[in-house]
Formats: structure tokens, C-alpha cells, sequence
């Protein structure tokens, strides 16, 4: 992100008061996210600077749209519920000067500004149960929001994103190029991707039964919730560049993959890398608390199973892009993409060991 004038860039956009700076801000792998700070009034009033990767939302215009859809239409319902404070509660985009909620610069990239939420902060991983409650409860309510969203309205973003049979033909494709020379030396990966092949039987059972589509954030990491500084609670739902029409397991299946291990996706010690039970089941409770009246008895039926299909999903993704030299994921060493991998794998084995006690749960609150 060098050599771009970025107070040119937000000066496109209604706000008002003295630019101070704009530095990297988060962990994000896919797009460029800035914090800016203005002096307004004798005030830091902070934003959120964020370049869609053009790259991989190959028609970033539809991902505006979706995001100012779906924002308005949470809005509408905060307000009919009399809430307070709605900028903490629904991103708020800051629009243009010429009416737009994006600015497009002369490379034809898109830049979108937002406004920061202030007394609020971020994990990359749980740290308490009641984190795990919370976050849990605000994608629930985000979810429910946005149950009577017509789908048809919302654009597909990017194609079979969570089709795992497609992310699979695309593994088996880069194991035969071998474009970066990497397939030596990993063979206990390629090994554990061919035994988890199974689950792609799972995924394709899952098209024949009742599981219908909705508007889903399809990138619900624990970070991607913003807590509350004083009382941990669940406040607002961000980053929703992947927000389209999906199936609610693989938001699930997102959060058991984010939420419930110790450890951050790239932890190179795969001993640390576990589904923690309490964690898990706080999650459910806080996801089941919105949701247990709107989902369908088959997307119930199948949550854990969508848990087993994401992770199994991620790692092949991850080994997939370092097979191919890390072509899609930001990394930071040579090895990082084959890491995650690892990580992955791991995860899914504990997830398996302990499948039976995930879905008995899940049961029970049902």
C-alpha cells in the first residue's frame, strides 16, 4: 500500500474537518484496510479506509451494492425496534460527493470509507466463554435480521465460494501443474486431503434436503465481530465484502472454525490446535438464542455438519494456494499457506473426535 495518496482518495468522499493520518489496520489476507483519523471540532473522529481486492471480487461494484442493501435493510430494523446508538449497532458508509458509497481511482480500484465504531475491540481468537456468547449472539441477530431479505435482490459476489466440490477440483488440478514445485515434500497433507474426501459425500447429501438459501456473511471469524470495551457484548457484524446469497452451515461451520480453537490459523504448533466443548457450546447458545425460532429443522439438524464441511473446506484452500505459490491469501513466510494448513487439518480431527457431543448439543437446545 505504498506510494498512494490516501487523503486525495477520502477526499472524495462527505467528510468533514482536518485529515490527520491513515495507517494499516487489522489482520485481514484479502484487502487492503486503513484507520484514518480526522480532527473535527477539536475531536479524533476515526474511519475506516478499505480497498476492495479487485483481484478476487473481480465486480467490486456488486459488492457495494450488497453491503448498502444489506446495512439499510438492518437499519430499517433497528430503528422500527426503537434501538440506540445505531452506529455501533450497522456499519455506516460514508457516501461521495456525487452520490456514490465508492470511490474508483485511476486504476480502476474501489475504495470504500466507513465509519470506525469507537469503545469497541477485536479478537483473532476467543479468549472467554462469554466472548464467544456475544459474538455468537450478534452474527445470530444479524442473521435474523436479514431472514426476510428477499435473496433474489443480492448479488453473487464470487461463484461457488463455499462449493466444496468445486474447491476440491481446483486442489486436484494444482497437485497436476505443480506450478510452484511444491507438491515434494508435502505428501502427509495431499495424504490427509484424500481421507477427508468423505465429506464431500456430506456436502452433496446436503442438496436434498431443506436447507434454503439465505443472506449469509460467508466470512464469520470472531474478528469480524466488534465487543463492546466495558461490557463484552456483541455489538456490530463488519467486513461484509462476501455478504450474499449462501446456505446458513457454512456460517456456522465458520464460527466453530474461528471461535472454538485456542490457537490462531497459523499456529505451527498443531498440538495447541483443538475444538474447545465449553467455548463451542457457548456459541450455540448464543447463536440459538436468535435463531432457534427461524431456521428450518434440517439447517438444524445439520449445523455441526457444517463445521466439519468449512474446516475441510479451509485447509483444502490453504494447501491449494500454497501448491500454487500463493496466488489468493496475504502471507508472510514462504511456508505460511502450508501452516494454515496443518492448522486446518488439525482442527477438523478434533472436530471429528468430539462430532458426536458437537451435534448431541445442538440437539438438546433445539
Amino acid at each position: 500500500m505504498k506510494n498512494i495518496n490516501y487523503k486525495k482518495i477520502i477526499s472524495h468522499f462527505k467528510v468533514v474537518g482536518n485529515f490527520i493520518d491513515a495507517k494499516p489496520y487489522g489482520s485481514g489476507h484479502i484487502n487492503d484496510t486503513l484507520l484514518v483519523r480526522f480532527e473535527q471540532e477539536g475531536k479524533n473522529v476515526k474511519y475506516i479506509l478499505r480497498k476492495i481486492n479487485k483481484h478476487v471480487f473481480k465486480k467490486p461494484g456488486l459488492i457495494v451494492e450488497n453491503t448498502v442493501m444489506v446495512t439499510n435493510h438492518i437499519k430499517d430494523k433497528l430503528k422500527k425496534n426503537k434501538e440506540k446508538d445505531l452506529h455501533r449497532k450497522v456499519l455506516s458508509l460514508i457516501d461521495t460527493f456525487d452520490g456514490n458509497y465508492s470511490y474508483i481511482d485511476t486504476n480502476k480500484d474501489y475504495w470504500c470509507l466507513i465509519l470506525f465504531i469507537d469503545d469497541a475491540y477485536t479478537v483473532d481468537f476467543v479468549e472467554t466463554k462469554k466472548q464467544a456468547y456475544e459474538a455468537a449472539k450478534a452474527f445470530g441477530k444479524f442473521q435474523k435480521y436479514l431472514s426476510d431479505f428477499d435473496v433474489l435482490k443480492s448479488h453473487v459476489t464470487i461463484e461457488n465460494f463455499h462449493n466444496l466440490s468445486n474447491r476440491i477440483s481446483n486442489f486436484d488440478e494444482a497437485l497436476k501443474k505443480n506450478s510452484a514445485n511444491r507438491v515434494s515434500g508435502i505428501e502427509h497433507e495431499i495424504n490427509l486431503a484424500n481421507k477427508y474426501r468423505y465429506i464431500e459425500n456430506d456436502f452433496n447429501a446436503l442438496q436434498q434436503k431443506d436447507i434454503p438459501p439465505r443472506i449469509t456473511h460467508n466470512d464469520t471469524k470472531i474478528n469480524n465481530v466488534m465487543l463492546d470495551s466495558k461490557t463484552d457484548e456483541g455489538l456490530c457484524v463488519v467486513d461484509l465484502d462476501t455478504v450474499m446469497p449462501g446456505i446458513i452451515l457454512n456460517d456456522f461451520g465458520d464460527m466453530v472454525r474461528t471461535f472454538t480453537s485456542p490457537a490462531a490459523e497459523d499456529e505451527q504448533d498443531t498440538q495447541k490446535v483443538f475444538v474447545r466443548m465449553d467455548i463451542y457450546k457457548e456459541m450455540v447458545n448464543g447463536y440459538l438464542s436468535e435463531l432457534n425460532n427461524i431456521l428450518t429443522g434440517d439447517e438444524l439438524n445439520n449445523l455441526a455438519l457444517g463445521a466439519k464441511i468449512i474446516v475441510y473446506e479451509q485447509a483444502i484452500r490453504f494447501l491449494t494456494d500454497y501448491i500454487e505459490g500463493d496466488v489468493y491469501y496475504k502471507t508472510e513466510y514462504p511456508e505460511h499457506n502450508l501452516i494454515r494448513a496443518k492448522n486446518q487439518f488439525a482442527l477438523l480431527a478434533s472436530i471429528e473426535k468430539n462430532f458426536d457431543e458437537m451435534q448431541n448439543f445442538i440437539e438438546k437446545m433445539i
